[in-house]
């Protein structure tokens, strides 16, 4: 009888402890990471091809890939690994965007990166993204940075002829770039408080409207997403009617400026929208 308790106590243990290991290579695993390292956010790049570089937490044991979007154009693209282990290591990768896929354009192009790893055995795949804007200029007088200025309610003279500064149902000031060529979609970002206090709820309207008429579209696809300071997407949200309005909690330990890329489709027409507010 001794015997048998002894035997079933080392049994325990041994299920525990194996138990206990798998657990604790699935969470490193789950402690995934992925990050744009060149170009810098908001810097201004030209206009046409531009390859990009980034790191991400992939090594030799995990099952990992690394994909990049523009403006949230689907599908994703794989990325080149090039770090030292091989073809499959992504701990460095690169992406050179192409007429293969999107080029480069004049105005605001969104940089997005994804790292997606299957949890051995058999799953589950976990994902992590991060993502940068950066400004694409056919001028070669210009600086490389391009600082985005801070909303402030007193900001009443924008300083260079796309930055937007209005939303007059709202006793705030919003800084917005209109990155689209099109005319036959207008888009207006509002917030309802700018600056805002941490741990306060947000809420972002996206209105589509004809810009001969004003009357707000139907039918369009909009996608609003909204990134932290570090441009980790913190709220993603779409629809196919013409305004979208949802209200979010702030993370009380994250200040800073906050981003809003907006973006409407219908026939074939693209346009997109940026704006931020401010996080105390």
């Amino acid at each position: 009888m001794k015997f048998e308790r002894m035997l079933f106590f080392v049994l325990s243990g041994m299920t525990l402890a194996v138990m206990m290991y798998f657990g604790m290579e699935s969470n490193n695993i789950f402690a995934i990471t992925i990050k744009i390292e060149s170009p810098l956010s908001n810097q201004q790049v030209p206009v046409g091809e531009l390859t990009i570089t980034g790191t991400s937490s992939d090594n030799s044991t995990s099952e990992c890939q690394v994909y990049v979007d523009w403006n949230s154009l689907k599908p994703y693209q794989l990325a080149t690994p090039t770090g030292t282990n091989g073809s499959t290591d992504f701990s460095k990768w690169s992406y050179t965007y192409s007429s293969k896929y999107h080029l480069i354009q004049t105005g605001l192009n969104d940089l997005t990166s994804k790292i997606t790893c299957l949890v051995p055995p058999t799953g589950p795949t976990v994902t992590k993204w991060y993502s940068i804007n950066v400004t694409g200029s056919t001028s070669t007088n210009q600086s490389n940075i391009v600082q985005l200025p801070l909303p402030t309610a007193n900001n009443n003279s924008p300083p260079s002829s796309n930055i937007l500064t209005s939303t007059p149902q709202l006793d705030t000031s919003i800084n917005t770039t209109n990155s689209s060529s099109s005319n036959q979609i207008n888009l207006d970002i509002s917030v309802e408080q700018n600056p805002i206090p941490a741990g306060e709820k947000q809420r972002v309207t996206l209105t589509a409207s004809d810009p001969a008429t004003g009357n707000t579209l139907d039918r369009v696809f909009l996608r609003l997403t909204i990134k932290d300071p570090s441009g980790n997407i913190l709220k993603d949200y779409t629809d196919n009617d013409g305004e979208l309005s949802p209200t979010f909690k702030i993370n009380k330990d994250v200040t800073g400026t906050y981003s809003i890329l907006a973006s409407a489709s219908q026939a074939g027409v693209e346009t997109s929208k940026s704006s931020t507010f401010v996080v105390q």
